[in-house]
């Protein structure tokens, strides 16, 4: 009987830190990357078809892995990776055999396939055309699961998770706090959530951030992303660290097609409005901010090792509109007289009210995907 590893490797690069993780199968089980496919094969009349030899495919990458099942004609292919869409072919010995094309798989999930193989001498294959199949929770307990359709078609102006996760109505985004827009998973406090990237753990060590990244915005590029899964209160005893829910991302892959993407938006003060309805009017100040990115993937070694890059840069600004003074009451002439006395009776200088100031941002994302052999994938 052989066994099957899988390793995931992540670098992350930053404006101010750069983070490598390798984890073997026993550290990641909490932070599930992968998926699988499980089903039984029978014949006409019900009996469970043993030997039969299921092969499952990705054609993008060349990817194969080989079951066959068991006496119980059951069988199993963990560690899949959720990219692309998998062929699965099942042939058994004077039995017709059957090939299921474009199965989608779920973060996390497991996606049941049974077949049923007519007997006699036919040998031609039957193709069946399959779809996206969401089949299991991701853990016992509530949870969601967003893929890359919903990453590219939902709309995402601050290019982070928080745009497509508040999709599920059990999530709620505080938007009143500029980029932090802490989540909040059926209620609790964002400060009890847990973070992943490819099963590398990215939560505010230091409590720093309201958001529970380890910096002020998301740490990672948003087109990077393949898909997102979102658990909230997990029952297993695998999980930990976390009281709210656990958020999880998973990268893209290469493929045996170069392929990728770029974009580029842009605001500055004059794009923005000054006034709401009877509200004091907004004083953002001068600024202006640009972000803008680019992915790319392909193979190195056709159907054995593939690159994907993924870059995005923020050059922009903090902007905090001036009305709270307004709101109070509060008259130019008084906030001076105010500074005045500050610096004339206590020598303190409490500085001017600042309107904005400039902001950075700049994230890289490297992956490699290596198809070691049937049983090892890197």
């Amino acid at each position: 009987m052989s066994t099957r590893h899988s390793l995931s490797a992540a670098f992350l690069l930053g404006t101010t830190s750069l983070t490598l993780a390798a984890m073997a199968p026993m550290a990641a089980h909490a932070q599930v990357t992968t998926s699988s496919i499980q089903g039984n094969v029978v014949n006409e009349a019900g009996t469970p078809v043993s030997g039969a030899t299921v092969t499952v495919t990705n054609p993008a990458t060349g990817f194969t892995r080989v079951a066959v099942t068991n006496t119980a004609g059951a069988f199993n292919t963990p560690n899949l990776s959720v990219s692309g869409f998998y062929t699965v072919t099942v042939a058994a010995p004077g039995l017709q055999s059957l090939r299921v094309e474009n199965i989608g798989l779920t973060l996390g999930e497991t996606t049941d396939l049974n077949f049923v193989l007519e007997g006699g001498e036919v040998t031609d294959e039957i193709i069946v055309v399959g779809q996206r199949q969401v089949l299991a929770d991701v853990a016992v307990g509530p949870s969601a699961s967003f893929g890359i359709e919903a990453l590219q078609n939902a709309p995402a102006i601050n290019r982070n998770i928080t745009d497509i996760i508040r999709i599920d109505p059990r999530i709620a985004v505080n938007e009143g706090s500029g980029d932090q827009n802490p989540i909040q998973c059926a209620g609790q406090n964002s400060r009890f959530n847990s973070f992943t990237l490819d099963g590398v753990q990215l939560n505010d060590a230091f409590g720093l951030n309201a958001n529970g990244y380890p910096t002020e915005r998301q740490p990672y590029p948003f087109d990077a992303l393949e898909q997102v899964s979102v658990e909230l209160a997990p029952l297993d005893v695998i999980y930990g660290n976390f009281t709210a829910c656990n958020i999880n991302s998973v990268t893209k892959s290469g493929t045996n097609t170069f392929s990728g993407s770029a974009f580029i938006d842009y605001t500055d003060d004059s794009l923005r409005g000054t006034k709401a309805g009877d509200a004091p009017e907004f004083v953002f100040g001068d600024f202006d901010e640009i972000r803008y990115g680019a992915t790319l993937g392909g193979p190195i070694i056709q159907d054995k090792l593939f690159f994907f890059a993924a870059y995005e840069k923020l050059e922009g600004a903090n902007v905090f509109p001036n009305t709270s003074l307004a709101l109070a009451n509060v008259t130019d002439a008084e906030v001076n007289e105010i500074v005045s006395i500050a610096n004339n009776i206590y020598q303190y200088d409490p500085g001017n009210i600042p309107d904005n100031f400039s902001n950075s941002d700049e994230k890289v994302l490297v992956k490699l995907d290596w198809n070691i052999n049937n049983n090892h994938r890197a």
